[in-house]
């Protein structure tokens, strides 16, 4: 009780809400602007040879994006997927899909063969 009765006097009395208070909510600052230009980005050889690794992500602007993404590769059997990471799992070209919000970037990326 007497903690309950301490936390009220140490918020103090409270001000009215105007409802305009031009601060965003925790809702409007996760929301994504959009992004002229959505690429794709990686980390690992260019050009990938069968059983390398990649670490994709998506690139908004010039910047990486942090947080909720979806990473594809197509056909499937190019490679595996784990999260954001490729292991390239067959020659030929394959496409790369990253996704941030709504928006998709693709990057064709041809894989050699196994030395």
């Amino acid at each position: 009780m007497l903690s309950s009765l301490l936390l009220l006097v140490a918020c103090g009395p409270g001000t009215p809400d105007s409802g305009d208070s031009g601060e965003q909510t925790t809702e409007d600052r996760n929301q994504p602007s959009g992004c002229e230009l959505l690429e794709v980005g990686f980390d690992g050889p260019d050009p990938p040879t069968v059983g390398d690794l990649w670490t994709v992500w998506p690139v908004c602007d010039g910047a990486p994006v942090l947080g909720a993404s979806v990473i594809r590769v197509d056909p499937s059997s190019c490679a595996s997927l784990h999260e954001n990471e490729l292991t390239w799992a067959e020659a030929g070209t394959c496409e790369v899909m990253a996704q941030s919000g709504s928006q998709r970037a693709y990057l064709s990326v041809e894989v050699r063969p196994a030395r």
